[in-house]
């Protein structure tokens, strides 16, 4: 028979052991719960090209975070870029954020195609906001009778397109200039010079597609092998789209870029198509390697196949 002594050490040894595995339990469950919380949460939007005035906002889900459910979703909506090309029912999807899985996706060529998938819709569409933008000037200049009237006698909603693109004269013929589309080929190209192919630290800690530059620490992510003299940071996004818009009003309105411009207008006034290996060539600013830059972006062009989104009759 135990004595009363054992049978109380057994006991208080029982109830500890029982607490340690409760916690750690607890702690399991936290630890998953945790993991789960840090998930990237994805969500999509959804416009069908065919449809007059669709609302891109109109369809939306949340919580998505892999691979798999993406590819699903592409294959739910029909989204291909054959359908895309050829204009028919296709839908594009708008999603605002790559997967957390996304480096774990093989072969490389898979990863690449959902990278491109997830790049076009985004680029596509504010290409069309701006086209939109671009008939609302043309529109109302027209009305004027080509007329350029003094600032103060604008429409508020010119002005603040004004403002937007840092036009700060009254000719609406150097608004129009800034206010134009980016070649899809050249802005996939850069995407995947900027964040390899999706694989950056910086698209997948801050959505940041095109290696945008800001000083502001609260706003970037510091670079691992900046140099100690130098007080830049990665600039960060809420989503995909807020980089690529980021990115289209840098082209659209900097200094260093009013070459590239100037040459997409006179390829706009000729009726010839707003070329991405043409327009390339005025990059030299984008990167401190310069011309080797350039190069690169016409060689992702080709070597991609990317000339066919710009010689899609609907992207103009």
């Amino acid at each position: 028979m135990q004595s009363v002594s054992t049978f109380n050490k057994n006991l208080v040894i029982f109830l500890v052991s029982l607490a340690l595995i409760n916690l750690a339990i607890g702690f399991y469950k936290s630890f998953n719960k945790s993991k789960e919380l840090n998930k990237t949460q994805i969500n999509y939007k959804v416009k069908n090209l065919n449809v007059e005035n669709s609302d891109i906002s109109a369809m939306s889900v949340d919580y998505i975070s892999r691979a798999n459910e993406m590819l699903e979703i592409f294959k739910k909506y029909n989204f291909s870029i054959d359908k895309f090309l050829k204009d028919e029912s296709a839908n594009l999807i708008i999603f605002s954020s790559l997967p957390d899985d996304f480096m774990e996706i093989q072969p490389v060529n898979e990863r690449k195609k959902l990278f491109i998938n997830t790049l076009l819709p985004i680029i596509y569409a504010e290409n069309q906001k701006i086209l939109e933008d671009r008939k609302k000037i043309l529109d109302w200049w027209s009305e004027s009778q080509g007329e350029n009237f003094s600032r103060d006698f604008w429409p508020a909603w010119l002005f603040e397109l004004s403002e937007k693109y840092d036009a700060l004269d009254s000719n609406l013929g150097n608004l129009l200039i800034k206010v134009d589309i980016i070649p899809i080929s050249m802005a996939l190209s850069q995407a995947a010079i900027e964040s390899g192919w999706g694989t950056s630290r910086y698209l997948r800690e801050g959505n940041a597609v095109y290696g945008q530059y800001t000083f502001e620490k609260n706003k970037g992510i510091e670079p691992t092998q900046r140099d100690s003299s130098k007080k830049f940071f990665i600039r960060k996004f809420e989503n995909l789209s807020e980089s690529t818009k980021s990115y289209f009003k840098n082209i659209n309105t900097h200094s260093a870029y009013a070459d590239l411009r100037e040459e997409r207008k006179k390829l706009r006034m000729n009726g010839e198509i707003l070329s991405g290996l043409k327009l390339a060539d005025f990059l030299t600013s984008y990167s401190e390697r310069k011309q080797e830059y350039v190069k690169d972006v016409k060689i992702i062009i080709e070597s991609n196949n990317f000339m066919k989104f710009d010689n899609s009759s609907f992207v103009n």
